[in-house]
């Protein structure tokens, strides 16, 4: 059973359409069953709260009839295409491809490895400097994800934090870089204790908006490296719009 926006009600043996029932109002749900002494019955409750209950009739046939099945996929096939007519531009493109068709070829193999080693590049770039959500710089094999929670003016970070290696590692320091005029972080920097491998560790950050408009910025999470300046890992927030406050809330 399927209820449509337009009021139909359709019911479906598998992909055959068996029966559709037409209502003034579309449905907003709907439930088949015994209903006193019918056997099954089908209640429907639609979007301007009435309630509608159509009986099944105990000699319906909901199988669908082979011959009218296949009679009317036969006819489905015979309707023709509408092809749209040959052009002169298409003739003169399809002639063009057929006559350059190694020349072609070989640019089109030239500009998809140009697109590789530049795919390649920007990934040992992001590597590098601290800024993709993997990281096994300095032989500190981390993974980093964050979510944001809420609808604000109070939002809530969850942060993900995942020892990749063989090593447990101890005193990692992780920093909230956000734009104080938008937003208010109560612990902007705090140090993960342990981290064993192959466990996951969540962390929340509570952000609080402090903009009257509630204009939104991204938030950086990043894991610091003691011995660089270069952070180990680090994630990007997209924090959403939040939402005003009444003045009584207020």
């Amino acid at each position: 059973l399927v209820g449509l926006a337009n009021g139909e009600v359709r019911l479906y043996n598998k992909r055959d359409l068996v029966d559709t029932l037409t209502c003034k109002t579309p449905v907003s749900g709907m439930v088949f069953g015994p209903y006193g002494r019918e056997a099954g019955a089908l209640l429907l409750v639609h979007q301007n709260r009435a309630v509608t209950i159509k009986m099944l009739r105990r000699q319906a046939k909901l199988e669908v009839d082979e011959a009218e099945k296949k009679a009317k996929d036969r006819k489905d096939r015979e309707i023709p295409l509408r092809v749209p007519r040959k052009t002169r531009l298409y003739v003169e493109q399809t002639q063009r491809e057929q006559d350059q068709a190694i020349e072609m070829h070989r640019k089109f193999h030239r500009d998809l490895c140009k697109i590789r080693l530049a795919t390649a590049k920007a990934y040992v770039k992001v590597i590098q400097t601290g800024q993709g959500p993997l990281s096994t710089a300095g032989n500190v094999p981390l993974h980093l994800d964050a979510q944001v929670q809420g609808l604000g003016p109070c939002f809530k970070i969850k942060l993900s934090l995942k020892n990749t290696g063989s090593k447990a590692l101890y005193n990692i320091p992780l920093t909230v870089v956000y734009d104080t005029s938008l937003y208010k972080v109560e612990r902007p920097t705090f140090k993960a204790a342990s981290l064993v491998p192959g466990l996951e560790y969540m962390y929340d950050v509570d952000v609080v908006s402090i903009d009257e408009n509630g204009t939104s910025a991204p938030i950086r999470i990043y894991i610091c490296n003691t011995k660089s300046c270069v952070p180990i890992i680090s994630a990007v927030v997209t924090m959403p719009i939040s939402e005003l406050l009444d003045e009584e809330d207020r």
